[in-house]
């Protein structure tokens, strides 16, 4: 959702991540009395950022040609006016009613997370999302409904709401919020996520989200994972590189560098000294330059990991060498080895959409499992594949009926299934492209 503005997302004030390079799509109705209509956002990285306005006309233009102008650009407010609460701002009317669209644009290649707002007497934020290209969208084709055995946590967004649920959808219970990719321990006692708010860095707690601890402070941390021994958490940190646009110049020829920020794994190994006291070892595990959702083996000694410059690719803790498993299509997110070790999902951008790919382990027999509906209007998005404990079935999150929600499947692509349907109807799901791992599956 939010990729365009066939699926743009409602405004709230809520905490939203846009990907590195990225757009998201919001949208509010108008009834075209020319009352006015102001619309902010803030963020911590609002400099790489653009906020613009498009028309119903506009957007349409957009959908063939992304160079449209559009009706209105935000722009930051002059300190000590009514509106310098924002980092962007945008106000304006219109004569004509119908649907607009609030479009930011990140142009770094770092995820950042933004608050929107908007606001106005005669505005509407709220209404039942539709298609907008004024054509028929036929219906793809039915899944059936189940559901699955064990325990998920997952967030509704980055920096969103987290949950945890029965497989059956009973048991809804909110843990906590502004966290992002939350994970089971190995045992399910405990959680781990990440905070890029106030004391940014990763985080545990109970798993029913009590007692809270900091484990490591790191900038714009995401995806933690447990080794599958308990002995390790992993994650991604941004660290270093070319965080501002810049000239390089060899002579009298000069050209502009665009803002490269580094993603790096960072590990923390639990250690017990001496006199029998635990404490936190920290490490960096070798990687590349765009290091993404890491993924252990089940012997607790080797990572996966996505790049989309190079692919998937394989650390070994030990040895500290790399290896690239998948290159086909080096875009990839989502990296996920399968608990029994044997074999690896990811997602895998095709052109304008995503599917989900599973390999096996030693980067043989890379193959779709998901794939295209013929009946859809558009190829829906097959994302953020999640293992069952067992090995069995695949948990992910798809577009296809025109909103995120979540699907399993067999790792063959048969027995394909939309489960939870009653939760997030109930929570919504927002998803951002940007390696979220939006769910946990536990026993």
């Amino acid at each position: 959702m939010g990729s365009g503005p066939l699926d743009p997302l409602t405004v709230t004030r809520d905490e939203r991540m846009v990907g590195g390079n990225s757009v998201l799509w919001f949208y509010f109705d108008y009834p075209g009395d020319r009352s006015k209509v102001e619309v902010g956002l803030n963020s911590n990285l609002a400099t790489y950022l653009r906020m613009a306005i498009y028309t119903q006309e506009q957007a349409n233009t957009w959908m063939r040609d992304t160079g449209v102008t559009p009706i209105g650009v935000a722009t930051k407010p002059s300190e000590g006016t009514a509106t310098a609460e924002y980092d962007l701002y945008w106000s304006g009317s219109f004569n004509l009613a119908g649907r607009y669209f609030v479009v930011v644009t990140n142009f770094s290649s770092t995820p950042t997370v933004f608050r929107l707002s908007a606001r106005g007497d005669t505005i509407t934020l709220y209404p039942t999302p539709t298609a907008t290209v004024g054509i028929a969208v036929p219906l793809a084709t039915p899944i059936p409904q189940g559901t699955i055995q064990g325990k998920l946590i997952f967030q509704t967004s980055s920096g969103g709401n987290i949950y945890t649920v029965n497989g059956d959808g009973t048991n809804l219970k909110r843990i906590t919020d502004g966290a992002l990719d939350p994970a089971w321990s190995p045992d399910g006692t405990k959680i781990t996520y990440t905070r890029w708010q106030t004391k940014p860095g990763v985080y545990v707690a109970n798993a029913d989200g009590t007692f809270e601890t900091s484990l490591v402070g790191a900038n714009q941390a995401l995806s933690p994972q447990w080794s599958p021994d308990g002995s390790r958490v992993v994650f991604v940190r941004q660290t270093g590189g070319v965080t501002d646009e810049s000239n390089i110049c060899f002579g009298s020829f000069c050209f502009g560098q665009s803002p490269d920020t580094r993603w790096k794994l960072g590990m923390v190994t639990f250690m017990i000294n001496d006199q029998g006291n635990l404490y936190n070892d920290f490490s960096d595990p070798p990687c590349t330059n765009h290091c993404f959702s890491p993924t252990w083996s089940n012997d607790s000694r080797y990572l996966a990991f996505a790049d989309s410059q190079y692919g998937v690719m394989r650390t070994d803790t030990l040895s500290n060498t790399l290896w690239i498993m998948f290159n086909q299509n080096p875009k990839v997110q989502s990296a996920a080895w399968s608990p029994d070790g044997k074999q690896i999902a990811f997602q895998v951008e095709q052109h304008d959409h995503w599917e989900i790919y599973v390999m096996n382990a030693d980067a043989t027999d890379a193959k779709p499992v998901t794939q295209a509906d013929p009946l859809s209007f558009r190829p829906a998005n097959n994302v953020a594949p999640v293992w069952s404990p067992d090995s069995k079935q695949l948990l992910f999150v798809s577009d296809r009926n025109g909103k995120w929600e979540f699907f399993v499947v067999n790792p063959d692509g048969s027995n394909l299934q939309q489960v939870l349907k009653n939760v997030t109807d109930l929570t919504g799901l927002y998803y951002n492209f940007s390696n979220e791992r939006m769910a946990s599956w536990s026993k």
